[in-house]
């Protein structure tokens, strides 16, 4: 497979400091470019980086060099800006979630079939050695009792889009996804009814700031989700067997050099430690994303879980 050229589209400080980086330590792929309306950071980026800078998305989307566009953008935008490059002959690669509608999804994937196109929503953490070791437990396990997801982080001194309804900002976009997400390749093949849900807004703010889920699977799991910002800091997944219980912590977000521990109990409650796999989560999501695009199983595949995930997301917010 030739070497892939990659641009993205949209420059915050996430994208500065764990996309951009990912990218460009990788020898699979070649940041080609990046593009923002911010001429300041792009003319910077672009120097540090070795690489085109857009400040016109249309030169970005019109250049025969782009394979790929990575869109870092606030999630608001990412169904204009995720249409308009597939509309141009462009992979999409897009920042979790890929839309706040399951309509919207809908038009993307559909749009993504008719121009044969890659589109893929990144979840970087479903792809790092962690979460493939909660994966194991569940398979291994005699049956799942229920399992607990938690993710919640502080308020953020600059919330930026975060705090703008119009931009898809709140807590259940922007923490309650991850959560979501975690759920259904632990249990691909089951059905999932939400039985309880709630979305609160604290008086006087523009955008949801808590929430909780309870879940159903159709062979017996019970999922309790809970999320929020503006509260102290937990992220982790707790599960409960019929035969053991599985705990670890920092699940969704990490820093790079992180060193997973699993917290495990036997039937009869004895607790063992079991250290897990370092690995950057950006760069196993890259790879894996790569591994997609010349393979068509694994296109529709991916698909698929994006319809799924915003299928359940809408029965959340919706109940």
């Amino acid at each position: 497979m030739s070497l892939l050229n990659i641009a993205v589209w949209g420059l915050g400080d996430h994208a500065q400091n764990r996309i951009i980086p990912a990218l460009s330590a990788m020898d699979e792929i070649k940041l080609i470019g990046v593009c923002s309306r911010n001429s300041q950071v792009v003319d910077a980026c672009a120097k540090k980086w070795g690489c085109y800078g857009w400040n016109d998305s249309e030169q970005m989307l019109n250049s025969t060099e782009v394979d790929i566009v990575y869109i870092a953008t606030p999630i608001g935008i990412h169904f204009s800006l995720a249409k308009q490059t597939l509309e141009a002959g462009k992979h999409v690669w897009c920042e979790k979630p890929l839309t706040c509608s399951y309509i919207d999804t809908q038009v993307l994937v559909s749009l993504s079939e008719k121009k044969d196109k890659v589109l893929t929503e990144s979840f970087m953490y479903l792809h790092h050695p962690q979460f493939h070791r909660v994966k194991k437990f569940v398979d291994d396990s005699k049956g799942v009792h229920s399992i607990i997801c938690r993710f919640g982080i502080p308020t953020l001194d600059k919330p930026g889009f975060r705090s703008k309804l119009e931009l898809c900002g709140g807590a259940l976009w922007d923490v309650a996804t991850y959560t979501v997400s975690a759920l259904l390749p632990l249990f691909p093949d089951q059905q999932v009814k939400v039985i309880f849900s709630e979305v609160l807004t604290k008086k006087g703010m523009q955008v949801d700031s808590e929430g909780r889920a309870v879940l159903r699977f159709s062979q017996g799991a019970t999922a309790y989700l809970e999320w929020g910002v503006g509260v102290a800091y937990k992220n982790e997944i707790d599960l409960w067997a019929k035969d053991s219980s599985f705990f670890t912590d920092k699940i969704f977000s990490k820093p790079k050099e992180y060193q997973p521990q699993y917290k495990i109990r036997d039937i009869n409650g004895n607790e063992s430690v079991e250290n897990g796999e370092q690995s950057e989560q950006f760069i196993d999501m890259f790879r894996n994303f790569i591994g997609i695009m010349n393979d068509k199983e694994r296109v529709i595949i991916e698909r698929e879980n994006i319809l799924q995930r915003a299928k359940l997301m809408n029965d959340i917010v919706n109940f």
